[in-house]
């Protein structure tokens, strides 16, 4: 019997032992090539169009040329419907390996341990030199180490808002295109023409809409969002009043009606279908103006200037290239971020999308680009505080804040008590977080260098 037992076991050991040399797993995780099976590594894109998938299709394809013992799967997850799904991902550690990560999620997926630092990688990273001292200085060091100790994500552009407008409708109306605040309220109300369906702004009344109001709000409180101790901005009586002032561009029909449910699609259909003649968006918009709309017609200006002559816009990675905690996959996910992260890469990249590079260049941007560059080098120009650093940050941005402003565009609740609660809800998650992170500066007014 003993014997029978042995010679069982022995059968059992040599199968095991067949299973694992032929499984190539002294090559998991390393992606060097060592072993006979290619290593998969999982990419996920956040905010998928077709020209997106065209140019990761492409660069796939470059990186596995280029690395024949790793291959990468890519998927694609709705924007509206990213940050739930990455979140559930995280708590179930089934998080993809490459990440595309939107800059404000860091502030609840980094405290949750969902991902991996990458400061040995970034700290040796041969590029590393050739990045603008916008994305050196700020998105890498500022908003990224001194906050949590560590880098989480190589940014893949960096994106700005100004302003598109019809510049055609401007002329016929004999008005000047604005430079200030009151100048764009006032040429809001001038353009509207409901007989002609015309509208003077395209009102973004759905997801992240008040990030717009909050926009028009800093340019009164001087680029701030946080008094010194932690009490939201929003609190200041002269934020109340500017949150009137932005909304009544909706409340007082200088939008159309159905814009309350709109997000950034509708928006920017609004604007190119001739809708409206006002919108405040980011580079990627020049793109669709340039393919629906004739050149004459449409220009991009700079941001407004608040009533002290300075310029308080906001400015940062468009979204950015993170490695799961849980990944078994770091070495070739790295190697896979790298790839994305070259000068050429980010080029095209950014050409194709319409996004302002991350590294220095010699030539010049052609056309309405020019204007965005411009006005991040603009010495009146100064970089917005941002909104925290608080793991309830997620909450705020993707449910809380929009959900309170709707109640306040369908008369279901008054502004005061809408922004008292907006307030109440960020002065509450920042003050306990500089309780217990004493040493993590308190969010404020920058001025952005390009060079």
């Amino acid at each position: 019997m003993l014997k029978k037992m042995t010679i069982g076991l022995w059968v059992c050991i040599m199968v095991v032992v067949s299973a694992c040399s032929s499984s190539g797993g002294s090559n998991e995780g390393s992606g060097n090539g060592k072993g006979s099976d290619k290593v998969e590594i999982s990419f996920v894109d956040v905010s998928p169009s077709p020209e997106r998938t065209k140019y990761f299709n492409e660069v796939i394809a470059a990186f596995e040329q280029a690395n024949p013992d790793i291959k990468v799967k890519m998927e694609t997850v709705p924007w509206d419907q990213a940050f739930k799904k990455l979140a559930m991902q995280g708590a179930s550690k089934t998080m993809p390996d490459v990440v595309n990560m939107y800059p404000a999620w860091l502030n609840t997926f980094v405290p949750a341990g969902y991902l991996e630092p990458l400061s040995a990688q970034y700290d040796a990273w041969s590029d590393k030199e050739k990045l603008t001292s916008f994305v050196s200085d700020i998105t890498m060091e500022e908003q990224q180490r001194k906050v949590y100790n560590d880098i989480y994500y190589m940014p893949d552009a960096l994106m700005s808002g100004a302003l598109f407008v019809r510049q055609d409708w401007f002329k016929e109306a004999n008005l000047p295109l604005p430079t200030t605040w009151e100048e764009l309220f006032t040429a809001s109300e001038k353009l509207t023409d409901p007989a002609k369906n015309r509208y003077g702004w395209a009102y973004r009344g759905s997801r992240a809409g008040f990030d717009q109001i909050f926009a028009y709000i800093t340019a009164v409180t001087g680029g701030e969002t946080y008094e010194k101790d932690g009490t939201s901005v929003l609190l200041r009586p002269e934020a109340l009043e500017a949150f009137v002032k932005f909304t009544d561009i909706y409340k007082k029909g200088w939008a159309p009606k159905d814009s309350i449910n709109w997000g950034y699609q509708e928006m920017v259909q609004g604007f190119t279908s001739g809708v409206t003649g006002i919108l405040n968006q980011t580079t990627e918009v020049i793109a669709t103006a340039k393919a629906s709309m004739t050149d004459d017609s449409w220009t991009v200006i700079p941001y407004p200037k608040g009533d002290d002559g300075k310029r308080y816009i906001g400015a940062s990675a468009t979204w950015g290239y993170s490695v799961s905690a849980t990944s078994k996959h770091k070495e070739a996910s790295w190697k896979f971020i790298a790839f994305l992260s070259t000068p050429e890469n980010n080029l095209k990249y950014s050409n194709t999308l319409t996004m302002i590079p991350i590294f220095k260049s010699d030539k010049g941007a052609e056309g309405p680009m020019q204007g965005f560059i411009d006005t991040l080098d603009d010495p009146d120009s100064y970089l917005v505080a941002d909104l925290g650093n608080f793991p309830e940050l997620g909450e705020f941005r993707e449910s809380f804040m929009d959900a309170e402003v709707q109640k306040y565009l369908l008369n279901q609740q008054s502004a005061e008590q809408t922004v008292k609660n907006l307030g109440d809800f960020l002065t509450k998650a920042q003050q306990k977080y500089m309780k217990e992170n004493p040493n993590v500066p308190l969010p404020h007014v920058t001025k952005p260098q390009m060079k």
